[in-house]
């Protein structure tokens, strides 16, 4: 799937928002990524900051290999109250018009742009 601007800044502001760290492991070194808990395919969450973490490359491919384990992490993690809304939210049709896009691009902009202040 290709990332488009809006993935681009999504995925800096959560890395930023994380302390440019692996919230599993706490590493600042080496690459980091954002890990979606509910894929990019789910439109209604997809650039929302409760939906990723931040993961070094190798916590971000382990727990791809073995969603058990990061089911298990994320609940204990966020919590099952957060993870079940999260959830729910994701599992919900969304139709992005654009204008809702393009406000939604420009809040995440500001938002990067409050942290790198």
């Amino acid at each position: 799937m290709k990332r488009s601007k809006e993935d681009i800044v999504f995925s800096k502001l959560v890395r930023t928002m994380a302390g440019h760290r692996c919230e599993y492991c706490k590493r600042t070194d080496g690459q980091l990524d954002s890990a979606h808990i509910f894929g990019r395919r789910h439109r209604n969450t997809r650039w929302d900051v409760d939906n990723a973490v931040s993961l070094c490359r190798y916590h971000h491919r382990h727990f791809t290999e073995n969603p058990v384990f990061f089911f298990d992490w994320l609940n204990e993690y966020l919590g099952t109250e957060k993870l079940d809304a999260l959830r729910f939210k994701a599992h919900r049709i969304k139709k992005w018009k654009a204008v809702e896009k393009a406000e939604m691009y420009q809040d995440l902009k500001a938002k990067l742009a409050d942290y790198e202040v």
